[in-house]
């Protein structure tokens, strides 16, 4: 890599135009209590499907349920958090990133595919085959 080049990881590609990411970040006592706030609610959450049949029984035919909202609300609210921002601006260039590759046809799958299988057999029969000439050689040897 040339000294020269500079790389800067805050840009996407948009329709072969580079486009600097919109990443906002907040203080460091907000980013602190949005994650504090997103582990007491996985916290609460675990803690109401523990004890839900202390609760009733009524409560714990839905502690999937309320897993699941559980952990969701959590990730909405880390997804505030500064980390939750880069990694929400990662995964929109990754998206971006993904438009642009050529998938292969189904003609082309299936012959690769097909190649991939026969070589395996391939191999499978010569790897055999010396299996046997070892153990025939070996059976020689100790009679």
């Amino acid at each position: 890599m040339k000294k020269n080049q500079n790389f800067n990881n805050n840009k996407v590609w948009i329709s072969g135009a580079t486009k600097v990411s919109e990443v906002v970040k907040i203080s460091k006592a907000n980013n602190m209590m949005l994650w504090l706030l997103a582990i007491a609610v996985l916290v609460c959450g675990v803690g109401v499907t523990m004890y839900s049949d202390a609760l009733g029984s009524a409560y714990a035919t839905y502690n999937t349920s309320l897993a699941v909202i559980v952990v969701l609300v959590a990730l909405v609210i880390a997804r505030f958090t500064n980390q939750g921002r880069r990694f929400w601006a990662f995964f929109q260039a990754s998206k971006l990133e993904l438009a642009k590759v050529v998938w292969p046809t189904r003609k082309e799958t299936m012959t690769i595919t097909a190649m991939v299988i026969v070589v395996v057999i391939i191999f499978a029969l010569i790897i055999s085959l010396f299996g046997l000439i070892f153990e025939n050689f070996i059976q020689y040897f100790l009679g």
